[in-house]
């Protein structure tokens, strides 16, 4: 996703349509309140509330706006510098995911390859060209045309549209990775199983989302602590939150096996000092805390195998 390259919005606001949710993965509507959040939207506030699922423990927005990912899909005018910008913060995560990727993948592709990977919301490009340096035959697809043309000027082959509007026919993917992308889809369970479908037997997808207590840390620290008026759980964009626990029920559904879950660190804010510093000494202490209580606190790294 194109979340860090917001565009600048002078187009009239779209018109704000609410609507109300069942849980994603259990289907339930009993919830606890855990967050109120007041954002911004195109320059209207608007009130959030963040629930909790008390069937399953899912953490989601609801109500939640009926076009959360308009946004997005706005032209932006982004400069090529902050492109470059964007995918320099990303490098790191990028690469150290396909270590993993590749470990986990023993595909073996046509023409000494290492197979078919799928790349969803691939934003700029970045990732599918660092997969590409390591051998793979890549494909991405994105909804944002400013993000897709940028990747297109590449030579990436990505295909704008978003997750059902793309047709595969027989193609099946060795791995499939969706970084930054799951918090923000309407239907999280429905987008699991379309790549799931996509997937080979055996197959990989990797994912990376913002986990539910590193939100809720957050909106500890920036309304609680800090008194800043600042995006917390981000529910503009944001609709649901997950933990490692309710990512597993979810992937189970689909036919998905959780083989490994990992923190990954709040990569570098190019455009803000102090954000950047307080991400890292967050990055700090939540891997002090992570090793003390044996838990995931930030940023989730999961990678899963087709069963």
């Amino acid at each position: 996703m194109t979340a860090t390259l917001e565009a600048k919005n002078e187009k009239r606001m779209p018109q704000v349509r609410w609507e109300s949710v069942s849980c994603n993965l259990c289907g339930g509507d009993d919830t606890d309140t855990i967050h109120r959040e007041r954002l911004a939207y195109f320059g209207k506030p608007l009130d959030f509330t963040i629930v909790r699922c008390k069937g399953c423990g899912l953490v989601y927005t609801n109500p939640r706006l009926a076009d959360v990912n308009e946004a997005y899909l706005e032209d932006s005018t982004a400069s090529e510098e902050q492109w470059r910008r964007h995918d320099q913060a990303k490098s790191v995560v990028f690469r150290r995911a396909l270590d993993e990727l590749t470990r986990l993948s023993d595909a073996n592709g046509e023409n000494g390859s290492r197979g078919q990977l799928l790349d969803v919301g691939c934003g700029s490009g970045h990732f599918l060209q660092e997969a590409q340096a390591r051998g793979f035959e890549v494909m991405g697809i994105e909804p944002a045309r400013a993000a897709t043309q940028y990747a297109r000027s590449k030579g990436l082959h990505v295909e704008q549209g978003d997750l059902y509007a793309v047709q595969m026919g027989e193609r099946k993917f060795d791995v499939i990775t969706a970084w930054d992308v799951i918090e923000h889809v309407p239907d999280p369970m429905g987008m699991l199983q379309r790549c799931a479908d996509w997937l080979k037997q055996d197959g990989i997808m990797g994912l990376r989302f913002p986990s539910a207590i590193w939100q809720h840390l957050k909106a500890l620290v920036f309304h609680r602590w800090l008194r800043m008026d600042r995006a917390a759980y981000a529910p503009t964009i944001h609709l649901t939150f997950f933990s490692p626990r309710t990512f597993e029920k979810m992937a189970q559904q689909v036919g998905l096996k959780v083989e490994k879950v990992r923190t990954t660190a709040a990569e570098a804010n190019t455009e803000n000092v102090f954000l950047d510093s307080l991400k890292r000494m967050s990055n700090l202490v939540t891997g002090t805390v992570e090793k003390v209580a044996g838990t995931h606190l930030g940023n989730l790294e999961i990678y899963c195998r087709k069963i």
